[in-house]
């Protein structure tokens, strides 16, 4: 049975990752500045303010560590791109973010969260491959469907999943807004916590 996303609580904020603590199992959320990492976190476990949302770019500035169960965890990541911040700070994100994934032996999945109605960005992409190169399994969130006319999801993923050369099962077109496409996504994450 998968775990309850909805228990989740916030555990700490860190900006040296290796000074987190071990644990047995985690998931983590990247993505561009602004677009709904927190949001969609939220949705997921089904908690209104679990992680802090702004609309200004750049509101998470450090690594977010919520406990979804005993020693499981779900990850909120600073944003990568545009954000109302210094480009030194910019630069210590960058560090953070990467010391993170290259660090972390129990990280099960890196959800990269995309904007469906911007679509993949140049900075997405240069992610994408950078953990393609380092073996390090992937999804892809597509946040923000409400802002897709005519929106039809077959024709999204198959779009998306042609872009960034990935599997159609391996993409969440989901709305955070409109609360809407989270149920295989939070039996996605749930399983994955269990291993």
């Amino acid at each position: 049975m998968a775990i309850d996303l909805s228990k989740s609580v916030f555990f700490r904020s860190e900006i040296k990752p290796e000074l987190l603590p071990q644990c047995i199992s985690e998931v983590a959320f990247v993505g561009r500045s602004n677009v709904g990492k927190s949001s969609v976190i939220n949705s997921i476990c089904k908690t209104k303010n679990l992680a802090r949302t702004s609309k200004t770019p750049g509101r998470t500035r450090a690594i977010n560590v919520f406990t979804a169960s005993k020693g499981r965890w779900i990850v909120d990541l600073p944003g990568y791109g545009f954000a109302r911040v210094s480009d030194k700070e910019k630069e210590v994100w960058k560090e953070m973010i990467e010391k993170y994934i290259t660090s972390r032996k129990t990280l099960k999945m890196l959800y990269i969260l995309i904007d469906s109605f911007v679509g993949p960005t140049e900075l997405d992409f240069m992610m994408m491959d950078w953990v393609r190169k380092l073996n390090i399994p992937f999804k892809i969130i597509s946040n923000k469907t409400d802002k897709v006319s005519n929106l039809n999801l077959d024709l999204l993923k198959c779009k998306m999943s042609e872009v960034c050369n990935i599997s159609k099962d391996d993409i969440y077109c989901v709305s955070a807004k409109k609360q809407m496409g989270f149920g295989n996504l939070i039996n996605d994450i749930g399983n994955l916590l269990l291993k």
